[in-house]
Order: structure tokens, then C-alpha cells, then sequence
């Protein structure tokens, strides 16, 4: 299934705001409702929209501390990287893990309270793993971009 005009401008419009009534996003596409709706629907079968969140203010919930980490393994085998990939999905302290070509094997988001709850899970957690070789922390001292939505234009470009 290929985007069409009408398709890119209903995915824009739930990347700003998912809430948004369906009659809404249907006027600025120029659909009528229910053929809005059925693209929404025919959309998420398709796999474009694999969810819709609510995104938090981490200080808010006291979770103030975002560190970028950088890791190297000891095992870099298939096997090894899916026994991190699982560590990975199963800490909540790591929001993003990537598999990186370069210096580094992995790069991991992580967010804590506090640097000495960063300090626990690097030391005792992170570290503590047979196939982690090692991992270079970075704190984050200020986001000046953040945003989940994908810039659909640039698929144009291609």
C-alpha cells in the first residue's frame, strides 16, 4: 500500500495530536467522515499506525535524568545480541536500544530519578552482564528537539 495526498495528511494530523475527532482530520484531508474513518482503520491493519500514547513531561514525573549510553559486547554473535535485546525490552529504565554499525554495538535511552539511580543501574545492572564488555555514559544536560513524529515529506524524497 503506497500513501496517497489524503493518507499522508490524516498520518500528520495523528502524529500532532491522536486525539483528534475523525470529523476533524476528514476536513483537512477533504474526506467525509466515514471514508476518513476507513482509511484511519485500513492504516493501522496495514501496520502504518502501530499505536497511539499519550506522551508524559518526564520532570513532572519525576523522572529528570536521561542518559545516552553507548555499549560494547563481549559476545557480538546473533545469540549475544538477542540476550541484550531481551535485557533491553525488559528494563524500564531503557526506553530506546539501537544496534549500531561502528565503534559501538549498541545505544541505549536511558531515564532515571536520579544520577545515583543511573549509577546503581550501570554498575550493578548494566555492567553486571557476562556479555556487556563496556558502556560509555553521556548525560543529557538539555533536549532542545524532541518529537516521535516522522517527517513524511522526506519519503517524497527518496
Amino acid at each position: 500500500m503506497s500513501l496517497d495526498r489524503q493518507e499522508r495528511i490524516i498520518l500528520e494530523a495523528l502524529q500532532q495530536d491522536a486525539t483528534l475527532p475523525v470529523a476533524e482530520i476528514a476536513v483537512r484531508a477533504n474526506l467525509s467522515t466515514p471514508s476518513c474513518w476507513r482509511r484511519i482503520r485500513q492504516l493501522r491493519e496495514a501496520g502504518y499506525i502501530r499505536r497511539q500514547v499519550a506522551l508524559l513531561d518526564a520532570g513532572k514525573v519525576n523522572l529528570g535524568v536521561m542518559v545516552i549510553s553507548s555499549v560494547t559486547l563481549r559476545d557480538k554473535s546473533v545469540a549475544g545480541q538477542t540476550k541484550f535485546e531481551q535485557f533491553a525490552m525488559e528494563r524500564d529504565e531503557v526506553l530506546e536500544c539501537m544496534l549500531l554499525s561502528g565503534g559501538r554495538d549498541y545505544q541505549l535511552k536511558v531515564i532515571v530519578p536520579t544520577i545515583k539511580a543511573y549509577g546503581h543501574f550501570l554498575t550493578s545492572v548494566l555492567l553486571d552482564l557476562p556479555i556487556v564488555e563496556s558502556a560509555e555514559s553521556n548525560f543529557v544536560l538539555r533536549e532542545t528537539k524532541q518529537t516521535t513524529a516522522l517527517p513524511l515529506g522526506l519519503a517524497d524524497r527518496g
